[in-house]
């Protein structure tokens, strides 16, 4: 049975309005270079109500979680947009490059911000650091996939263990990211995908 269309609108505005609370947080935690932002702020400078705030989250590392998530959710749903199933796996990991970098790039500070707290035992690192481990989960089996099928298709060299692969491009893609949220000034994300993919498959290549 479809759905009246006054219930959708209310779907939209109530997608809509926790949306609009998350970018702002996620702006307000990037710039202050702390995670210590009242949910008082973060409702004012969203423009709604504070009760409204706890409408969507339950306090403010419910908050923090969900602005983690939907960092990487973007990401996941650009990499979807640049990988197609039949891509070949350099194709597929210069897309996945591409698509973290362009993400990274729409909010910097806040990546920046989750790392850091991520590192430490401060306010709110259980709720990042508890996002981010599910998150680098699920980007393990993304990229034990795809080193797998480099190694199948002869793409990647045959004499390295997958798992050691896995962990490797791990490594210089996690290192790519961290730089470039510090760059002042990044070369476009297309330049900059280009040259991790070409030296990750010079680390890999058969």
């Amino acid at each position: 049975m479809a759905r009246r269309a006054p219930d959708a609108l209310k779907d939209v505005i109530r997608d809509f309005r926790r949306d609009q609370i998350m970018d702002t947080a996620r702006r307000l935690f990037g710039e202050r270079g702390t995670t210590d932002v009242s949910m008082d702020e973060i409702a004012g400078e969203a423009g709604v109500a504070r009760s409204t705030v706890y409408v969507y989250f339950a306090n403010r590392d419910d908050l923090l979680r969900a602005c983690v998530q939907s960092m990487y959710d973007r990401m996941t749903d650009t990499i979807a947009l640049v990988v197609t199933d039949d891509a070949s796996p350099v194709e597929r990991l210069r897309g996945l490059i591409l698509g973290l970098l362009e993400r990274i790039d729409e909010s910097p500070a806040f990546f920046r911000l989750a790392m850091a707290t991520q590192a430490t035992a401060g306010e709110g690192s259980a709720a990042v650091g508890g996002a981010l481990m599910m998150i680098g989960l699920d980007m393990i089996r993304v990229l034990e996939e795809l080193v797998l099928a480099g190694v199948a298709a002869g793409d990647f060299r045959v004499d390295l263990a997958p798992e050691r692969g896995v962990v490797l491009v791990g490594q210089q893609i996690y290192g790519s990211l961290s730089v470039r949220a510090g760059e002042p000034e990044p070369i476009p994300a297309a330049q900059a995908a280009d040259e991790i993919c070409d030296f990750v498959r010079r680390g890999l290549g058969a």
